[in-house]
Order: structure tokens, then C-alpha cells, then sequence
């Protein structure tokens, strides 16, 4: 305990956390007793003077600005989450065993939520946390994992290869845990030393560590304890654009309004000399009594010193017919619009430079009608594969958190897994993909094309509501020849290309979907325990129902 050969490593790695924190946590007062934000102010007082640093502090107004651009970073890292083809699989020597842990992962653990919420966290500001797979203390129950922060690690070991295989860590301030390959043990502690013999001491029997990095880029080669987030190489521009941002809040005080210039006025203030008034004060040298003198400024003439919107700057007042005229003792200073401009320019510039090292674009690009279809696909490519690098390091962890729970509940039962996010990921707005799914139907694209294109239509615009898009898509199976306008269709009749039956649907499709939710219950809730090409024929069976009371009432009506 008392031994800490990584400690500086970890030290290293929890200030790194700590500058990814300050730019990517939402933080009111907190942020002030963050070292990296104390390290950023401490760099910007060496560089300004006094009364600039002072204004500089109560400008820059918290949550920091620099979220603006990490909150975009993040969510587009988000669509992992979202991939169009994510397959999970586990296999067992026993095919009941996976029902049963499937069952599990999803109502026991709420897996896949856990890493899109908790998971997700650690992306942003814990980067070097270690995810740890734990038993209940008694050795009754079933497995679960949680994330440890760095700052509550005392130690870690890992080989070459960053397979961890001990480590120890505070669970509070009397206890840590030490985990290695062979079992889970829980020391009582005072201070930095480990009194009497274990609380816990249960064998886990897995063969190696229950415990993981959560990210596998290492930040330099050889050391597996701090790891590359994906925003790591911006750190510093971020800094900047923070500081910069506030330094045109500061910019804007003053150049936004003109400066009017007088001549001065007497100080009224008692013993003011040029701007400083001066004060007695007592020392003693021995035991003598000595009357010393000290200068400061005059808290009138101070008052008027900093410069900011409609400010009245007073210049020294002719004293002689030899200085210039008194005529027109007031003038304007029309504020310096360029630098301002310049000011915003550069930042604009700062966050586009961000967002394109970070997601693979600066943004806007691909809202800019003038950008060829070359500029167009690299930019697809690029964010593309920011995205699978980031879900590569999700997949490692999140398959190491599932076969170590198996292996912990079923044991050599236990064969294999498979996590795989996907690696088709929604990039393109609505606007894009409508383009394209009406270029495609243009040219005769296949159905199968435009089907596809629409899928992700539906996806892109009712993204998070899983009801609306399932609905959707019945619908649109459902619907006979859906790429289809009704006049089309009706040609298509006339050719013998549609039978009389799909065009009456098409048609009426509206119609006749209000008729069955009025009559059954709505197209989501009904079969919902029925294979979904079983359930689209029970519903198509009265809508065709429907088609034939259609047509028979207009018999009636013709006789």
C-alpha cells in the first residue's frame, strides 16, 4: 500500500482527465476547483496585467463557452449508438444458457443502456477510468461491472499488450479492494496501511483480472495507464478558443461603442497628485517608532481608467496659447470594427479547425451547395471513420464486460461472443437523403436501392422515437408500390402491371388504416408477438377485406 510505482502515471492521467472535464462537463461552481481550470487562469494572469486579468475573470461567465463545441463533438460520436447493422451473438455449449443470459443483460443489467448513458460518460471526461466486473461480497448473486475512476486508483499493472493484471483501487475512505487473477479481496485501511486480514476474499476463477481499461488507444506506447481520448489533440486549440472568447467579450466592451475624448477636470479628491494620493503609515525599526510614506492610486481617478461602453476618456487640457486650440474640445473615436471582425473571424476558424480533427468535418461544409461530390464522399469517409475507430474501443469493452459476467455465471459453459455496433452509421440530413431517394426513383433505381434509402429517411427523421419509426415502416410495407404516386399507379393498371385490389389500397390507403385502428388497435400494437412478415399479411388480409365491401357497395349503387 505504502508502494506506488505508477503513481506518477496515474497522476499524469487524472490531470489529463481533468482538461478533458473542463471542456466537456457542464459545470457552474465546481469548475473552479478543477486543476486544469485553475492551471488555464494562473497562464492567462502570467501574460496580463492586473486590471486586464481582473476584468478578464469576471467576463468570462461559466458554463465555459468551449461546451458549445464539444457538445457537437460528442453528439455526433453519439450515432455509434445507432448503427443501421449492430449484431450481438453468444454462444454456449448449452443453447438455454443463452435465453437466460440474453434475458439478463437486458432486464438484469440494462447492458446496452448502461454503455450508451455511463458508458458514454467516460468518453467524455474519465477517459482512463477501468471498468471492473464484481461479485456481491458474499459470493451469492450474480455478477455486475462499474467504472472506477482514475483519482480513486492506487495501482495498476498491465503487460504490453494493456491486459490489466491487478489492480487496486479505494472503495471508500476505509476500505480498497485488490483484484488480480485469482481472486476478489477487500482490506479494511488506515491511511495508507492495510490492517488486519481481508474482509472479502472470494476466488473468482476466471484466470485473469476481472478488470479492463475502458479505452484501448494508449496515449504513447508503452504506457497503458492514459489513454488518447478522441478530443485529446484539441485540448489546446480548445483552451484557446476558450480564452479568445473571452477576450472578445472584452473587445466588445469597448469597440462596439465609440470613445468620446474631453479635457480633463481637476481631481476633487483630498491630496490627489496626478493620480496618486499619499499616506502615512507607522513602522518600527527596534524599538523606534519611524513615520514612513506610501503611494497609491486615487480611487477617483481609478474609477474612470478602464475603458468600456460609453466611456468619456478625459485628455490633458491646453495650458498655453502655444497648445493646440480649444475650439472643439470634444471629439469621437469611432470603435475599431475591423478587429473586432478579426476577433470573431478567428474564432469561427478555431471551431471549425476543432470540429474537422475531431468528426471528420468543419460542419458546414456539407450544407455548401458549391462543394463537388469528390469533397463530399471525403468528408462521408472521414466521419466515417472517426466513428468506427471510436466504436472499435465500445465493442472491446462492452464484449469484455459480457464474456467475463458469462464466464462468472456459467463457466466453461461459455463459448464465444460477438459485439459489433455496426459500422453504417446515419450522417446525412433529411434534405440529403430526400434528394437522393428522388434522384434514385428518377433514374429507376431498384427497389431494393430505395427502399434502403428510405429506411434511413425514416431513422434520420424520428431519430429516438423507436414507436414512430416502427410505425413508419409498417406502413410502408403495408402500402402497395409505396415509391408510387396514385396517377402512376393507375397507369400501371392500365398496363396489367397492378391488379385492381393494390390500386384500390393505394388509393385509399389512408382510409383504410383509420378504418382498422377504429375497428382493431393500431397498426403497432397489433401481432406485436407475430413474426413481422406474418403480421404485415394479417393486416393486408382486411385491408383487402375492405376492398371487396368497397367494391360491392359501388355494385349496389350501379344497379
Amino acid at each position: 500500500m505504502e508502494q506506488k510505482p505508477r503513481k506518477k502515471l496515474l497522476q499524469n492521467a487524472e490531470r489529463h482527465q481533468n482538461r478533458l472535464k473542463l471542456h466537456g462537463e457542464t459545470e457552474i461552481e465546481n469548475i473552479r476547483t478543477n486543476s486544469a481550470f485553475i492551471d488555464l487562469m494562473s497562464w492567462v494572469e502570467s501574460f496580463l496585467t492586473k486590471d486586464k486579468f481582473d476584468r478578464f475573470c469576471q467576463l468570462l461567465r461559466l458554463p465555459v463557452v468551449s461546451l458549445e463545441i464539444t457538445k457537437d463533438i460528442y453528439q455526433e460520436y453519439f450515432r455509434i449508438f445507432e448503427g443501421q447493422n449492430p449484431f450481438f451473438n453468444y454462444e454456449f455449449s448449452n443453447p438455454d444458457y443463452a435465453t437466460d443470459f440474453k434475458t439478463y443483460l437486458n432486464k438484469g443489467l440494462k447492458d446496452r443502456e448502461f454503455f450508451k448513458t455511463i458508458g458514454f460518460d467516460q468518453l467524455k471526461y474519465s477517459i482512463n477510468s477501468v471498468l471492473v466486473v464484481d461479485m456481491p461480497s458474499d459470493g451469492d448473486g450474480d455478477p455486475y461491472y462499474y467504472f472506477v475512476d482514475v483519482s480513486n486508483i492506487i495501482d495498476v499493472k498491465s503487460d504490453k499488450e494493456g491486459k490489466i493484471k491487478h489492480i487496486i483501487f479505494s472503495i471508500d475512505k476505509e476500505t480498497v479492494a485488490v483484484y488480480d487473477s485469482e481472486s476478489y479481496r477487500v482490506y479494511k485501511v488506515d491511511g495508507t496501511k492495510i490492517i488486519g486480514e481481508p474482509l472479502v476474499d472470494n476466488v473468482h476463477g476466471l484466470g485473469y483480472c476481472p478488470a479492463s481499461y475502458f479505452w484501448n488507444q494508449n496515449l504513447k506506447g508503452s504506457n497503458t495507464i492514459e489513454k488518447k481520448s478522441p478530443i485529446t489533440d484539441v485540448l489546446g486549440r480548445l483552451d484557446k478558443y476558450l480564452i479568445e472568447d473571452t477576450f472578445k467579450e472584452y473587445a466588445d466592451l469597448y469597440g462596439t461603442f465609440p470613445i468620446i475624448t474631453t479635457y480633463e477636470e481637476l481631481c476633487t479628491f483630498k491630496d490627489c497628485d496626478n493620480g496618486f494620493v499619499s499616506e502615512e503609515y507607522t513602522y518600527y525599526e527596534g524599538e523606534t517608532e519611524m513615520i514612513g510614506t506610501r503611494r497609491s492610486k486615487c480611487p477617483a481617478c481609478s474609477e474612470s481608467e478602464e475603458i468600456g461602453p460609453g466611456t468619456i476618456f478625459e485628455i490633458p487640457a491646453p495650458q498655453t496659447s502655444d497648445d493646440p486650440n480649444l475650439s472643439n474640445p470634444v471629439s469621437i473615436i469611432a470603435p475599431d470594427t475591423k478587429s473586432l471582425e478579426y476577433i470573431k473571424t478567428k474564432l469561427v476558424e478555431y471551431a471549425e479547425l476543432i470540429r474537422e480533427v475531431t468528426i471528420g468535418t468543419r460542419g458546414r461544409v456539407l450544407d455548401n451547395q458549391s462543394v463537388n461530390e469528390t469533397q463530399v464522399f471525403g468528408s462521408f469517409e472521414s466521419r466515417q471513420n472517426i466513428l468506427l475507430s471510436i466504436a472499435s474501443s465500445f465493442e472491446a469493452i462492452h464484449k469484455f464486460a459480457n464474456d467475463t459476467v458469462a464466464r462468472l455465471m456459467y463457466g466453461d459453459s461459455f463459448i464465444s461472443s460477438v459485439v459489433f455496433y455496426g459500422d453504417q452509421f446515419f450522417l446525412k440530413s433529411v434534405d440529403q437523403l430526400m434528394s437522393e431517394y428522388e434522384t434514385a426513383k428518377k433514374n429507376g433505381e431498384p427497389d431494393e436501392e430505395i427502399d434502403a434509402i428510405y429506411r434511413q429517411i425514416l431513422v434520420t427523421k424520428y431519430k429516438g422515437n423507436d414507436d414512430r419509426i416502427e410505425r413508419a415502416w409498417i406502413l410502408y410495407n403495408l402500402n402497395p408500390e409505396p415509391h408510387k404516386t396514385v396517377t402512376e399507379c393507375s397507369t400501371l393498371v392500365g398496363l396489367g402491371a397492378m391488379d385492381q385490389t393494390d390500386f384500390v389500397i393505394k388509393s385509399r390507403f389512408n382510409n383504410f388504416i383509420a378504418r382498422f385502428e377504429r375497428e382493431q388497435t393500431n397498426v403497432l400494437d397489433f401481432g406485436r408477438d407475430l413474426d413481422f412478415d406474418v403480421k404485415i399479411e394479417r393486416i393486408r388480409e382486411i385491408l383487402e377485406s375492405y376492398t371487396t365491401i368497397n367494391n360491392s357497395n359501388n355494385g349496389n349503387q350501379n344497379d
